[in-house]
């Protein structure tokens, strides 16, 4: 609740019907009701709203007004005491020259009596039981009051009202005390049929069968070896502190108190030379000395009170909590009386949050930066937080370097003076605090980080957690949030093995699950793409359709990815972002696979604003070094590439090359090449060409990418790449570095006859008497 509703709802009057209880609000000039507004005084000052009772008249006007509510000890037999003060209320024209004088009659509970000198100081700062008129306004009007009985008296009012509302005071002070019982104290109020007066049973004390003690530990310290602090201690009723062992205040292991300090009273009798105090150790002892000749006022005061760290092998960091017992009846069984550490602090975040992976503006838990103790963190020094590589605080991703301060607010508190931020290295990983000036308070002071926001790249998932530092000395790890994906991509029923060159190949359904609701955003143009490896499109328009959640797309088409004709990408946008996670379908998924995909698994990735929107914006100077693995949102096999169509023989192949000559035979058939093979550094080299095609391979499948010098031979379910002037060697996927680097020679590329044998899985043999190698199929 604010401070302003708080007040004005404290000043409000708290009105009840005296027909049945029920609360309204009502203007001075048409009250019906009694006023129960009260204030008792009980222990720490807390006042409870009185209680009232149905009246006895149901064709009474006006309302009491009840001031106050004490609370009185069941001992107090024999002595006078003090009830509470009524205002009686009395509606305009309630009183007129017809009625004379009219008459209220109070009747006292058990336990309660008038004494002989009651009502003979009628003022409002008179003493004793007396009445007066409240309202300096109400001329036309006067009251007396007379004592009917010890338990009884009558409240007669002259005069009429015409003008104005009437209010009498009623103050029940002074009243024997003849041992009332524990429970409330009602008075009762009676008036003749029909004269309008109010009338009912009114709260005016509250008896307790043993008065109890209050106690507050105020202005505590935080500090690593001396501590001060003051203990208020509140009586409910006179007399709540008891002689003897009043109360026991025990400090914890490794603790000892010093000398008790200055006494100061708040209010009631007692004073520094009505109590005794002594300390022995870790106990601290608080007395009355003597009860029987203290008034019958309750008391408040507080005492300066200080301890150190006796033994900081026993002293355990945090609170020093302290146990309370005695003979009286302590509201606490237990006090917090300062903190205890050394000198440092620590990063904590209680709250830690769910992030998006692949967008900003997300949103982490409070960081909190602490003091262990009063005065740990220096003037000067730093406290620094850096986010791993897969996030960005979020003031730099949008501005870049050379940013300050943060999003959401700063919260100080203890003395602490908001530090300046600043961020550290090129890619705006790190948050470092810089604090102004020392903590001069008592208390360990704390700074919080509310609603400060990240920005996260796509694919990052996990804990996201900082890594703290800094020349205030802090270290460690804390977790700020967990990042889930945007989206995740899986396949049901994908067909496996399907063969190189198909053209039309139906691999199953595709299902598309967000990782939190809106986690596919509207954001920029909202795209998401499914994109394909190169040399795989989509043979036809899949359907798309949101099967779960409220998620609305639009726009669905396939294309070829930035035009090149060889890498399918499937389209759509998010018309509306949702408020449940959704799960969007793909159904009738069929693809063109090229000659020159090797065998293996299919691997599609998802991409765009609207999955990955982190991918493509922020300030170049910090998202240009996003780590390169976590460019997509999702990303899964849908498919597998097995054996190519048959376009070779069955048979075994043998095939011979003569050193020095273009003819060679197959199977004993002679053919011709346009490069005959030679011995160059020791090594014998064949042309890679000729010895494919002998083995079977057609010249469909022995293909050449000028554009990058790259060699795809397919044979069977073997899909063979060569790079001109690499050693890098490829099958199935597989690199292989060789020895040496295949080189052309008469636009042919040749490469020594045992890589050609590793190449296309064949054994071969070199004749060296002759000449010859033979080269064998498997």
């Amino acid at each position: 609740m604010s401070d302003k509703i708080h007040n004005k709802q404290k000043n409000k009057k708290n009105v009840y019907d005296i027909q049945g209880g029920e609360q309204k609000v009502m203007k001075k000039s048409t009250k019906k009701v009694i006023n129960v507004a009260a204030s008792a005084a009980l222990l720490a000052g807390v006042a409870p709203v009185a209680g009232v009772i149905a009246p006895t008249a149901a064709h009474a006007s006006g309302s009491f007004t009840v001031i106050n509510v004490p609370t009185l000890s069941s001992s107090t037999g024999g002595t006078n005491v003090d009830l509470g003060r009524v205002n009686i209320n009395i509606d305009q024209y309630t009183l007129t020259s017809a009625t004379g004088t009219t008459y209220l009659t109070a009747t006292l509970p058990t336990g309660f009596e008038f004494n002989s000198n009651a009502f003979t100081s009628n003022t409002a700062n008179g003493t004793g039981t007396r009445v007066w008129m409240a309202d300096a306004n109400d001329q036309n009007v006067t009251v007396a009051a007379t004592a009917l009985s010890k338990t009884s008296a009558r409240i007669a009012i002259t005069g009429a009202n015409a003008n104005d509302d009437v209010t009498i005071g009623l103050a029940l002070e002074g009243i024997r005390s003849t041992g009332p019982n524990s429970g409330d104290v009602n008075v009762s109020f009676t008036a003749a049929p029909n004269s309008g007066l109010p009338t009912g049973n009114v709260k005016v004390a509250n008896v307790v069968s043993s008065g109890q003690i209050a106690l507050e530990a105020r202005d505590t310290q935080s500090s690593s070896d001396n501590f001060t602090f003051s203990l208020r201690l509140t009586e409910s009723v006179s007399r709540s502190l008891k002689t003897g062992n009043a109360v026991k205040i025990k400090l914890p292991a490794g603790f000892e108190w010093d000398a008790v300090g200055a006494f100061t009273p708040l209010y009631g009798d007692l004073s520094s030379s009505d109590i005794t105090t002594s300390v022995d150790g870790d106990t601290l002892n608080i007395s009355a000395k003597n009860t029987d000749t203290m008034s019958s006022t309750a008391s408040s005061f507080d005492l300066a009170l200080a301890y150190h760290v006796d033994d900081e092998d026993k002293a355990k960091e945090g609170d020093v909590t302290a146990t309370v017992s005695g003979n009286s009846s302590a509201n606490v069984s237990s006090l917090v009386v300062g903190t205890y550490g050394e000198y440092g602090g620590g990063v904590t975040v209680a709250s830690p949050t769910t992030v998006v992976a692949g967008q900003d503006e997300q949103q982490i838990g409070d960081v909190v930066v602490k003091e262990a103790v009063a005065g740990s963190f220096i003037e000067g020094r730093t406290v620094t937080l850096q986010l791993p590589e897969g996030a960005r605080w979020q003031s730099v991703y949008e501005d870049g370097e050379g940013t300050t301060g943060t999003t959401g607010s700063v919260d100080t508190a203890n003395g602490l003076v908001a530090p300046n931020i600043t961020y550290t290295g090129t890619d705006g990983r790190t948050l470092k605090m810089t604090f102004p000036t020392k903590n001069t308070s008592n208390n360990a002071g704390s700074i919080t980080l509310k609603d400060v926001e990240i920005a996260v790249q796509p694919g990052f998932t996990g804990d996201l957690n900082a890594t703290v530092a800094g020349s205030q000395g802090l270290t460690g790890t804390v977790k700020l949030a967990t990042a889930v994906s945007s989206v995740s991509l899986s396949a049901t029923n994908a067909t496996y093995n399907i063969a190189i060159g198909t053209d039309n190949a139906a691999i199953g359904d595709l299902t598309l699950k967000e990782g939190a609701a809106g986690a596919l955003t509207d954001d920029d143009n909202g795209l998401v793409e499914i994109l394909l490896p190169a040399g795989v499109t989509f043979g036809s328009t899949p359907t798309v359709s949101v099967t779960s959640g409220d998620l609305r797309i639009r726009n669905v088409s396939v294309d070829t990815y930035n035009n090149s004709g060889t890498q399918g990408v499937l389209r759509f946008y998010v018309d509306s972002e949702s408020t449940t996670a959704s799960t969007i379908s793909i159904n009738g998924v069929n693809l063109r696979i090229d000659r020159t995909v090797p065998q293996g698994e299919i691997i599609a990735k998802v991409q765009g604003d609207a999955a990955a929107n982190t991918a493509y914006h922020g300030a170049g100077d910090v998202t240009d070094v996003w780590h390169d693995s976590y460019r997509y949102a999702a990303q899964a096999a849908i498919a597998s590439i097995g054996t190519a169509p048959a376009d070779q023989t069955d048979n075994a192949v043998t095939a011979i090359y003569t050193i020095g000559s273009t003819a060679y035979s197959v199977n004993g058939t002679t053919r011709t090449a346009e490069v005959a093979p030679y011995v160059e550094n020791g090594r014998t080299y064949l042309p890679v060409r000729y010895v494919a095609e002998a083995l079977g391979v057609s010249q469909a499948n022995i293909l050449f990418d000028k554009a990058t010098s790259m060699v795809t031979l397919i044979k069977g379910d073997r899909v063979v790449q060569l790079k001109l002037k690499t050693n890098q060697l490829t099958i199935n996927g597989s690199t292989i570095n060789m020895d040496v680097k295949a080189v052309t020679k008469a636009n042919r590329t040749v490469l020594p006859i045992a890589w050609v044998g590793k190449a296309l899985d064949a054994t071969v043999q070199y004749d060296a008497a002759a000449k010859t190698v033979t080269v064998t199929s498997k």
